[in-house]
């Protein structure tokens, strides 16, 4: 088959070991369906981080666009971690070059996107055995129309799994890029105290500033984490994002979600456009410790962090990507599927939330969703993503509309990582009853 990565043709790769793990049937309506909302999350997150990227360019270019190099440093880490020279080199010469670097990053004709090297080696090199190690965002999703089309003979899973690998693009790709050279132009968030709707919240939690907050200006580091992980103070970590949608009508779903996470010990970091109901509970601020249980609370204390960590709009998950990855390089677990933790979208699946959710499973995290499968007339789409990602990726989907139900499979999720470690120990479970649901909002 030809080169995806010349031609827009999916290399995805259904060897003898993958046969085992999934079914290698025609395609069907539902499963088109499922991969074209990945394609089409992809295409919204992708014009956004063009545009970004050009406003970049025509920033170092000195045009009047009201945009400027605001973080220098973070402009020459980036342009060096990606190979650019910054020695002795004015910052609007750097931006130009890393503008025009990253803008080939949509429509490239060989090799992989740039910031895949972040992910730990072991997720790599799988991307890579399965052929799904996304090249040119713009690749990613015509390969996806193309084998949509009905003259195209695929199977199933083979589809399926080239919607992982658009969803890698737009998590790695897309996402990544607009967060990156925003923080450049904008400057990189750091923890500030805001009013939103007449209720105060703390946002700008950047993966910089949760390692800044930890470790002090002059020991940055995750160690202090780490270590909080381990000794079992803080339980493991939930990502939680959503998007603009509406889909789940319950306006305490959200609430009820973190509240059931932080009594259990578990750290939140959240983005997304939707932070009004955190808000107002008291959740984004120092002193929601007090809803949070007494491992949890005591480091919430002493480093002076809400338990909840805003880090920003929904384009900015990738920052749960960048921190998850330097956890597992300083702890030296291997790869994401190894920590405790995992990700949440309580208000359910539109086309962004669906890219967004398929990436962190590819990546390794377990995900659950707060509506009804997507799929409940086609079992070839349920045991894919419920059964045959786990085998394949190490993360997989699981989906509950009750948000303490959600955070009990969380929860579970995270103690069953824990054991896997060798550093589980002995802990109640808190079950809510009635009375004490209503307790929560």
């Amino acid at each position: 088959m030809a080169d995806k990565k010349k031609t827009g043709k999916s290399t995805v790769k259904i060897t003898p070991e993958i046969k085992k793990k999934v079914n290698t049937e025609t395609v069907t309506t539902t499963e088109g369906d499922f991969v074209r909302n990945i394609a089409a999350g992809t295409e919204y997150y992708r014009d956004s981080a063009r545009k970004i990227t050009q406003d970049l360019i025509a920033a170092a270019q000195d045009q009047k666009t009201g945009f400027e190099i605001k973080d220098e440093p973070k402009l020459r880490r980036i342009a060096a971690e990606l190979g650019i020279k910054t020695d002795s080199r004015a910052k609007n010469e750097i931006a130009l070059d890393l503008g025009e670097l990253i803008l080939n990053e949509f429509g490239k004709q060989e090799g992989e996107l740039l910031f895949l090297k972040r992910a730990p080696l072991k997720r790599q090199e799988l991307w890579q055995t399965l052929g799904i190690a996304p090249g040119g965002i713009d690749r990613e999703i015509s390969a996806i129309k193309e084998m949509n089309s009905p003259d195209f003979d695929a199977y199933s899973q083979k589809l399926m799994l080239q919607g992982a690998g658009c969803s890698l693009a737009n998590g790695w790709g897309s996402n990544m890029i607009a967060a990156e050279l925003g923080d450049i132009m904008t400057g990189t968030p750091s923890p500030t105290l805001k009013n939103d709707n007449n209720a105060e919240m703390i946002a700008g939690f950047s993966p910089e500033a949760i390692i800044y907050s930890l470790g002090g200006s002059f020991r940055g580091s995750l160690h202090p984490l780490i270590d909080n992980i381990v000794n079992g103070r803080i339980r493991g970590i939930a990502g939680i994002y959503n998007s603009d949608s509406t889909l789940n009508h319950r306006d305490d779903a959200q609430v009820i979600l973190v509240k059931e996470l932080i009594k259990n010990d578990v750290l939140v970091l959240f983005t997304g456009e939707n932070s009004i109901d955190l808000t107002k509970a008291g959740l984004l601020v120092y002193e929601g410790a007090q809803y949070a249980g007494a491992g949890l609370r005591s480091v919430c204390e002493a480093v002076g962090l809400p338990p909840v960590l805003h880090m920003g709009r929904a384009v900015d998950n990738c920052r749960i990507l960048i921190a998850a990855s330097a956890i597992v390089q300083e702890a030296k677990l291997g790869d994401i599927s190894s920590l405790p933790a995992c990700i949440a979208s309580p208000e359910g699946l539109n086309e962004k939330n669906t890219a967004i959710g398929q990436c962190f499973a590819g990546s390794g995290f377990f995900i659950i969703s707060g509506n009804s499968q997507p799929a409940n007339e086609s079992n070839k789409v349920t045991n894919f993503l419920l059964k045959d990602m786990g085998n394949i990726f190490g993360g997989m989907w699981d989906f509950e509309a009750d948000p303490l139900i959600m955070a009990q499979k969380m929860i579970g999720h995270i103690d069953r990582k824990r054991k896997e470690l060798g550093i589980d120990k002995a802990r109640d479970r808190i079950l809510y009853d009635m009375a004490m649901r209503r307790e929560l909002v």
